[in-house]
């Protein structure tokens, strides 16, 4: 019986997607969102700040697919019109300011979702922005002369990928008398790191070999030695000062080639670094004869990439360990692009309750360590539903569809029937991957309930985070891990978890990255109530607020 069912499942999917027309129901573009915006100290309006606003999507969308921006007039005010029916984010900014979320009830945290039916409007949608923190200060060189171009970025200490960083928050470059005006700084503590970056082709023949590593202030490339700024809400941390101390710098020399040994001429070749406080990257044109020369090169570890500008699409990686001496002889082949190659699969009991919709896939890298996410082009899936892909970078890959309809979600990632949705598709150079199956199925879990403060009554300032049991699936972007604001009434829900056994948990408050820091979830998980969902179950849950120590 299971064997007869998976072979219907994959036989549907050759089949052009036919859904019955009447059931497509389109959004009458009718709701209105205003309200003002106005400075949290003052209480005056402020002029020219943007507002934006995003629909969401379900799982495994884009956010940006209905995304609109406007300007508040004179008065602080600000209206959406002829909007579909839907959710909706807000997001408002202004120089100076702490961007926000609306409803967001502590710096860092989340907003809160509003929902508008058709032909409604919301009145009173109102933001009170609170003034940003500045930092200012000067770069010098051991010499005492001031340092232009150098990235100043303010970090904080916070989880990532497992682990507690340094992230940069907000980054600016010195100017040429080695100043730097870092402004809009939520209120915290913060960290001061100048990096010193003249990636490029340079002067081969230039005896200079200086340069300079990250540093932190006071002047430490060590992060424990580092001093720690603790900012308010609009205070201003003055006039820093910081020498760097020079280190050697070296040259990379190389060729890149095709996959038939030609010089790729005129290819443009990226060197990119990304560490745990900072990412960066530069780029080059090779010259005609394939030749490519870096200077200026720091110790530490690199990636090289190269890519055609010509129809060929021909690209390589390769990873680079630069020390103390120059790098010769590089060599790097290139190959014609890998491609993802499969179709969607669809349920036929399920199928016939799908409206008549447009599919569209991408992928993205899940490779560590993962603070920036390369995403490739989204590309139509054909009327037969299959489609084909081309990532833009070698390694794991997730695929996600776009414009699913509510109450669908994707079930499973098959490659050649091998269940990889939690691993992801490893693609390797020039390697063409086909059997691809992604199973959408509208069976979706629910989880919903209230949480309850210390007196009975609604809680209205929570967080309530769901993390599975098995300690293995605590990773960044799990599918398997959810965090929500409770609302004003300290109701929840969440839908489309995939099936299996949860922690829940709702807290007082939470730092950002912390829902899928390991050590904080085995510190709360004492705590946490467990339960367990199976596919398209629904369940009710009932909590009472913990305090975060």
């Amino acid at each position: 019986m299971i064997a007869i069912a998976a072979a219907t499942l994959t036989l549907l999917a050759a089949q052009p997607f036919r859904a019955a027309a009447d059931q497509a129901s389109p959004r009458t573009a009718t709701a209105t969102i205003r309200g003002h915006v106005t400075a949290a100290d003052t209480g005056q309006p402020i002029r020219r700040a943007q507002v934006r606003l995003t629909q969401i999507y379900p799982p495994f969308t884009p956010l940006s697919i209905v995304g609109r921006a406007v300007m508040t007039d004179a008065d602080g005010a600000y209206e959406f019109t002829a909007l579909p029916a839907g959710r909706y984010n807000l997001f408002i900014s202004k120089a100076g300011y702490v961007g926000a979320p609306w409803g967001q009830q502590r710096t860092g945290e989340g907003g809160e979702p509003i929902d508008a039916a058709a032909g409604q409007t919301i009145d009173h949608v109102d933001f009170a922005l609170q003034r940003g923190g500045v930092i200012t200060g000067r770069i010098f060189d051991e010499f005492g002369e001031p340092l232009s171009g150098i990235q100043v970025s303010v970090m904080r200490n916070q989880p990532m990928n497992g682990q507690r960083q340094l992230m940069a928050m907000s980054s600016e470059q010195t100017n040429d008398l080695g100043e730097f005006r870092i402004y809009g700084l939520a209120p915290g503590q913060y960290y001061v790191q100048a990096a010193w970056r003249r990636f490029g082709p340079g002067d081969p023949t230039s005896p200079d070999r200086t340069g300079y590593p990250p540093t932190l202030f006071p002047g430490t490339t060590d992060a424990g030695a580092a001093q720690r700024f603790t900012i308010g809400a609009g205070q201003t941390i003055g006039d820093l000062v910081m020498a760097l101390s020079p280190i050697k710098a070296v040259r990379v020399e190389g060729t890149a080639i095709d996959s038939n040994g030609r010089p790729l001429a005129n290819a443009l070749l990226t060197i990119s670094q990304e560490t745990s406080t900072s990412g960066y990257s530069s780029g080059q044109s090779v010259s005609p004869e394939g030749k490519f020369t870096l200077t200026n090169v720091t110790p530490g570890e690199y990636t090289l990439r190269v890519q055609t500008n010509d129809d060929r699409k021909q690209v390589a990686t390769m990873k680079l360990a630069v020390g103390a001496e120059d790098i010769r002889d590089v060599r790097l082949v290139a190959s014609p692009p890998s491609t993802i190659s499969g179709r969607i699969v669809i349920d036929p009991a399920q199928a016939a309750s799908m409206p008549v919709t447009t599919f569209s896939v991408s992928t993205y890298s899940v490779d560590p360590p993962v603070t920036v996410y390369i995403s490739a082009p989204p590309v139509r899936v054909a009327e037969d539903l299959t489609f084909e892909l081309t990532p833009p970078s070698i390694g794991r890959h997730a695929i996600s569809v776009i414009n699913l309809p509510t109450g669908w979600s994707v079930r499973s990632l098959r490659v050649n029937n091998i269940d990889v949705t939690d691993e992801g598709i490893e693609l390797k150079p020039n390697e063409r991957i086909s059997g691809v199956e992604v199973e959408l199925t509208n069976k979706a879990t629910t989880i919903s309930g209230i949480v309850k403060d210390g007196r009975g009554g609604p809680a209205k300032e929570c967080w309530t985070l769901v993390f599975p049991v098995d300690s293995k699936r605590w990773k960044p972007n799990s599918r398997y891990m959810r965090a929500w604001r409770a609302a004003e009434d300290g109701r929840f829900r969440a839908a489309g978890l995939p099936p299996s056994d949860y922690y829940i948990i709702a807290l007082d408050k939470m730092e950002p990255g912390q829902n899928n820091d390991p050590e904080f979830l085995e510190r709360i998980r004492p705590r946490a109530t467990s339960f367990s969902l199976v596919e398209g179950e629904t369940k009710t849950l009932e909590l009472k607020v913990n305090m975060v120590f």
